[in-house]
């Protein structure tokens, strides 16, 4: 029951796009019976076409979202906490668009994606809200596949360090959450691609760390470095 949920979580869920702005009476209805989940890390989650019992959000860990074309799969996301998924196989005949896979332990708030279509259908206030944040996920993705275009691979990774830390300026060390050979893969190149943008984020004074991590000498050189417009 909703009721039986850890008011931190609560709190949580209202700072997520999906819930946020919402009165705390309507997030309890949508998330009617739903259940904490712990899941270890390189398990599959559901498969691409699976009929959708449950919407997830990501309290903790990250989950690798991927489709397979003739055989070969590619990342799409990796999605890490705040992200729900499945929200879209809600108006997609209720079957999942992607696959997900549990890449780092990961916590779940698993929600009966029955009661809570049946809830937005039943509410045009709440369908609205769920449409407008589906819209402002579309719109990252989107910006994602531009800089996927526009940008070169140092500065791909450079924006993908940057979204790893919250500070503004100085030195930061930044541990990547996964291997990198998934890194690469979710910023759309090979890992030989990826050695050679640290490489070049190395003139910058980033440096190559053990323990998968890296050193930004100047958090703010790096992130001039991400905007600047230049050739590959």
């Amino acid at each position: 029951m909703a009721e039986g949920l850890d008011k931190g979580i609560l709190l949580q869920l209202q700072c997520i796009p999906l819930f946020a702005g919402l009165a705390e009476a309507d997030v309890r209805a949508l998330v009617e019976g739903a259940k904490v989940v712990g899941l270890a890390h390189e398990r599959p989650l559901y498969q691409a076409g699976d009929s959708q019992d449950w919407l997830y959000v990501i309290l903790d860990g990250h989950i690798e979202l991927s489709i397979d074309e003739d055989g070969r799969k590619s990342v799409v996301e990796v999605a890490r906490r705040g992200v729900v998924l499945g929200d879209a196989a809600l108006f997609a005949g209720r079957r999942f668009l992607m696959s997900a896979r549990v890449l780092t332990a990961a916590t779940l708030l698993a929600i009966p994606a029955g009661s809570f279509a049946a809830l937005v259908e039943a509410r045009f206030d709440l369908m609205l809200h769920v449409l407008s944040t589906m819209s402002f996920r579309l719109r990252a993705q989107v910006r994602q596949i531009a800089e996927l275009k526009l940008k070169t691979t140092a500065q791909r990774l450079g924006g993908f360090l940057l979204s790893l830390t919250d500070a503004a300026e100085g030195r930061v060390r930044i541990r990547f959450p996964y291997d990198k050979k998934l890194v690469a893969e979710e910023l759309g190149m090979k890992p030989e691609s990826l050695s050679r943008a640290l490489a070049k984020l190395a003139r910058i004074g980033v440096e190559s760390l053990p323990d998968n991590a890296v050193a930004v000498a100047d958090i703010g050189r790096l992130r001039e470095f991400c905007v600047e417009d230049e050739p590959e």
